[in-house]
């Protein structure tokens, strides 16, 4: 037998006492957490000397959200920090921790604010290559040398062949 009654009407029914409510993964499933729903915007760099003329982190953090097109809650709810801590970046009153500078990154999809910080140590921003990455633009390169040599090669076997 299933547990389960067969109603008048042809549905089934849970035997008396037995709910969904009173379920034991009820507790699973109230302690979960709401996915965070979050689109990234189109990347939305601006040219570096713009960057480099931010008159301080303030300045840099503002603009990288305003070239983002996001709403600041937006960016602050999927970074995971509070309005206020935000607000007080824009200000300039604050700066945003190292450990989320990568996902208010993401969020913005733009690298303005850590460029900014960089060129204060006199650096610049570098991406960095997977060893794939660098192996693909070997095999370009020597992709493209190899079909120069072919074009030159067919072009003097025609010259040749026309004389």
């Amino acid at each position: 037998m299933c547990g389960f009654k067969h109603g008048p009407d042809g549905r089934f029914f849970q035997p008396k006492g037995d709910s969904q409510v009173n379920s034991k993964d009820l507790m699973q499933v109230a302690t979960q957490r709401e996915l965070d729903l979050f689109r990234q915007p189109e990347p939305n760099d601006v040219p570096l000397d713009l960057i480099r003329k931010q008159p301080g982190p303030g300045a840099a953090f503002t603009m990288a959200c305003s070239s983002s097109g996001l709403a600041d809650q937006t960016i602050y709810e999927f970074v995971g920090i509070d309005a206020g801590t935000f607000s007080k970046i824009k200000k300039g009153l604050a700066t945003l921790q190292a450990d989320l500078l990568n996902k208010f990154c993401y969020a913005v999809n733009n690298r303005i604010y850590p460029e900014w910080c960089a060129y204060q140590l006199g650096c610049t921003l570098v991406q960095i290559q997977s060893e794939a990455e660098r192996q693909l633009a070997i095999e370009r390169e020597a992709r493209k040398d190899a079909e120069l040599k072919l074009s030159v090669l067919m072009e003097t076997f025609r010259v040749r062949t026309a004389a």
